[in-house]
């Protein structure tokens, strides 16, 4: 008899023990990456990874952090081909988000963020705030080349305008350090015009989650904004 019970009971125990493992995790993880896509209005769903140390803490709602990831898109008035926010440790009500569907956390999540601006987008802002044409922008690991073209003598020449992007009273700015051009000696008149009208500024203003930027670093074909996300709400808070 007792062998039979045994027999039943340890694989209801190991299913007890194993199964929160199991689907926990897939469980809150889908959910807070469906309540961020509707917070965000963006058209894909994030990805998220939640962690907990050790896993035993998870049962009772205690993350010792996470990562949530969105590709390809726009966050405020700035386009990214992917944003990461490196989640604090935070706590959820586990089993009030089962019953409710939807993520009962205790507080807002915070975390830092890294969001990845492609070159394209570099150029687009470029354009937007610069006071001369814009052909192209090269986004290197040292810095940003605006390339454009000037009138002497009455031909056209190209020019590139070395510098780099910086941070100013939260708002993206590029700031010009360098002119050269194509075997032509460019007047000083001219190139201090050409390198002020190319410094620009742009607004991080529209960032979602109170997000603050507070550093701008370029590699290839991209720049890279780094900062912190001091407020992501999430679904209802307990007694909400």
């Amino acid at each position: 008899m007792r062998s039979v019970v045994a027999a039943v009971l340890v694989p209801v125990l190991v299913v007890f023990l194993i199964g929160p493992y199991t689907f926990l995790p897939s469980l809150l993880e889908y959910a807070v990456a469906r309540d961020v896509k509707t917070r965000l209005a963006v058209e894909r769903q994030p990805e998220v990874e939640l962690k907990s140390d050790p896993p035993l803490r998870m049962l009772s709602g205690e993350f010792s952090g996470g990562r949530i990831v969105m590709k390809n898109t726009e966050l405020g008035n700035v386009t990214a081909t992917r944003a990461r926010i490196d989640l604090d440790p935070f706590d959820i009500d586990v089993w009030a988000t089962i019953r409710k569907g939807q993520v009962v956390a205790r507080d807002p999540l915070s975390g830092d963020v890294r969001v990845d601006v492609p070159e394209r987008e570099v150029s687009r802002l470029a354009e937007a705030g610069s006071e001369i044409p814009i052909e192209d922008v090269d986004v290197q690991e040292d810095g940003v080349v605006v390339r454009s073209k000037v009138s002497v003598l009455g031909a056209r020449f190209p020019v590139s305008i070395e510098g780099e992007p910086g941070l100013r009273d939260g708002e993206l700015m590029f700031e010009p350090r360098d002119l050269k051009a194509a075997g032509v000696q460019v007047p000083d008149e001219l190139a201090d015009r050409l390198l002020a009208g190319t410094s620009f500024e742009y607004p991080l203003d529209r960032l979602p989650y109170q997000t603050r930027i507070a550093g701008v670093e370029t590699e290839d074909g991209r720049i890279i904004l780094s900062g912190k996300v001091p407020s992501i709400p999430l679904g209802a808070y307990p007694g909400g």
